[in-house]
């Protein structure tokens, strides 16, 4: 298990810009892993309400949107038709809900993340300043993005995700006790 550093280290990539992306997404998954490592099966899988996002369900859905947001935003490419309907239930949630209760164990949703990270880290090694900063088409018909709001928005998203895991976690405890 990694440790958190509590420092982004620079001068280790070719723009210091990366480096500041490649220090957050160190920082956003060792603490996403280390909040969650001693999870039960029971704990990943429960729900509160029917129709309600279990703790699995959701960090299938941040390994998902990794792959999503790598696939199209580094590498530039639409999903294939089996990567969509590989990763479309984990994306979209919703209805694919039941599906996504599994009974699987921490260390096989942790091998995602991992499995997720390694190929993000590798499509990032060849990025430059302009590939992280060029006009992409998306999000805003207007003014479109870049790859560096993108990449935030990924980190965001877990984040986010996180904190409605807490708030799970905290439900189980009550209606454990």
């Amino acid at each position: 298990m990694t440790k958190r550093t509590f420092h982004i280290q620079f001068g280790t990539s070719a723009d210091h810009s990366l480096d500041y992306l490649l220090g957050m997404l160190a920082d956003v998954r060792v603490t996403t892993v280390q909040t969650l490592q001693h999870l039960s099966v029971q704990e990943l899988d429960w729900q509160y309400k029917e129709g309600w996002n279990t703790i699995g369900a959701l960090l299938a859905h941040i390994t998902a949107l990794e792959h999503y947001f790598r696939i199209e935003f580094v590498e530039g490419r639409k999903l294939t038709e089996a990567e969509t309907q590989h990763w479309e239930p984990a994306l979209d949630m919703g209805t694919y809900l039941p599906q996504l209760i599994t009974g699987q164990p921490w260390d096989a949703y942790q091998a995602g993340l991992t499995a997720s990270r390694q190929l993000l880290l590798q499509a990032l090694q060849n990025l430059t300043f302009k590939d992280f900063t060029k006009r992409l088409e998306g999000y805003d018909a207007d003014t479109g993005c870049n790859l560096a709001w993108v990449l935030f928005h990924m980190l965001e998203d877990e984040i986010y995700h996180r904190g409605q895991i807490s708030i799970i976690r905290k439900l189980y405890k009550e209606h454990q006790g």
